[in-house]
């Protein structure tokens, strides 16, 4: 039941600088247990408390591991839910937190392994079995070693030709402790001519997005049609137009309707903050989009244009919001 990594240059606790180790199938974590005891060593010759949130390790996984298949996937070796205890098998914890499927096919050849980070925590009273992700964890009720959570992972792929790897897409934990996808312009951004993928048309049809600070929750939701004056768009799409020049990152597709020569009908927005970020299943279970009574609105009847994605956020009706992570969810 026990996990071993190897490592490959550990730093000394205190130091900048990520321990890193790789992983290997069935053998005991040794690393982990190794950097608890320093760290409640070197707390010690401080004179104080241990912190709840010890050091982090930086694990590579080689992508042929991140399978179903993995016999410590197969054998259960998983104890704990959130946190798990130190003997717990890493790719069996990323199949359960929802980091990776729980499939036995192999990754794509592609990829060349997983890299997270894990924080080294004290031991705790008790580990809760759960069911996520068609992975069951198991239930523990001695206080033992240390424990662990994994706070980010990402894909990193060989990209043969500058023979370098290159970093991909990046999940990480959000403010209810869930697995979101870090925040990336190429989430929010329009692909290619196929209008039902962009942004607005997903709202449109009923999805709802969600995007983080690092202490704050927003939501973004379609909420109907509005008439406005022919002259009043003609000026915002010339306006929109010249922005477009300097702007090259926002993509205009909000519908517009005809309704006479004089009025059309626009798709029309909502901007809000969350009052408390809640998990995704009481969310679902009080409604989506949020019941007004959730949110503090911050703005209505936005049109598309006045809503602005960069690499770093988003600018809302002229006021900007770092962001995070996003999450696209739907009522169903």
């Amino acid at each position: 039941m026990f996990n071993t990594y190897d490592s490959i240059g550990v730093s000394v606790v205190g130091k900048s600088e990520v321990s890193t180790v790789v992983y290997r199938v069935g053998e005991c974590m040794q690393e982990l247990i190794k950097l608890w005891k320093e760290y409640e060593s070197s707390q010690a010759e401080k004179n104080c408390e241990s912190s709840q949130n010890g050091p982090t390790l930086e694990i590579r996984i080689p992508a042929e591991h991140v399978t179903a298949t993995n016999r410590q996937v197969r054998g259960g070796q998983l104890w704990g839910t959130d946190i798990y205890t130190d003997d717990s098998d890493l790719v069996a914890v990323l199949m359960h937190t929802g980091y990776c499927r729980p499939t036995a096919s192999p990754p794509s050849p592609a990829i060349q392994e997983l890299r997270a980070t894990i924080r080294v925590l004290p031991p705790q009273d008790c580990y809760i079995s759960t069911l996520r992700n068609n992975v069951r964890s198991r239930a523990w009720g001695a206080a033992i070693g240390c424990s662990y959570r994994v706070e980010r992972c990402c894909i990193v792929k060989n990209a043969l030709r500058q023979q370098r790897f290159v970093r991909e897409v990046t999940i990480q934990y959000n403010l209810c402790n869930e697995p979101w996808i870090k925040y990336s312009i190429n989430i929010v951004a329009d692909k290619g001519l196929k209008k039902p993928l962009y942004t607005s048309a997903r709202l449109k049809k009923g999805e709802v997005l969600y995007l983080e600070t690092h202490s704050r929750r927003y939501e973004l939701c379609f909420t109907g049609e509005k008439m406005v004056k022919a002259t009043t768009v003609s000026q915002a799409h010339e306006t929109e137009t010249e922005k477009s020049l300097t702007h090259n990152l926002h993509s205009t597709n909000g519908e517009i309707s005809t309704v006479d020569g004089d009025s059309v009908m626009i798709d029309v927005f909502r901007w809000s903050c969350c009052k408390k970020p809640l998990p995704q299943k009481v969310m679902r279970s009080i409604g989506i989009p949020l019941p007004l009574e959730h949110l503090e609105v911050l703005e209505e009847n936005l049109n598309w244009e006045d809503i602005l994605w960069s690499q770093t956020g988003v600018s809302v009706a002229g006021k900007d919001y770092p962001l995070a992570r996003v999450h696209f969810l739907s009522p169903n």
